[in-house]
């Protein structure tokens, strides 16, 4: 949790993530580690990119990721922000729908991922 902190800086970490370990979670597992530097700023330029809160992006990410176990699937996290871009740009500037996890949900209920693939060839 250090390094995220570190990234974000503790009052936008705190304004952020504060009242939400299970975020705080995923932002290690997924974004901590120079491993995943390139994704972690792919996340923050999207963000910056975006109207939507750091936060709502990595709530959308849970619930993308969330839907893809549930079926057995896997998608590079590039293609997950991706996706949760795409979500944000559909709904277009006029929507009525301005919470960002509510969108990535309908759209993977109305319309699936196609390019998930199932683990292990599956």
């Amino acid at each position: 949790m250090d390094e995220i902190v570190e990234r974000l800086g503790i009052d936008n970490f705190n304004e952020q993530f504060a009242d939400s370990p299970k975020l705080v979670a995923l932002l290690e597992a997924y974004f901590a580690g120079v491993e995943n530097a390139e994704v972690w700023h792919q996340l923050l330029e999207a963000t910056d990119e975006s109207e939507f809160s750091l936060h709502q992006w990595v709530d959308s990410l849970s619930i993308v990721i969330a839907w893809l176990d549930s079926r057995g699937l896997e998608l590079a996290m590039k293609e997950q922000i991706g996706y949760v871009c795409c979500a944000g740009e559909a709904a277009g500037a006029g929507a009525n729908l301005t919470h960002l996890p509510s969108l990535v949900a309908e759209m993977l209920e109305t319309y699936g991922c196609e390019r998930a693939t199932r683990i292990n060839g599956e």
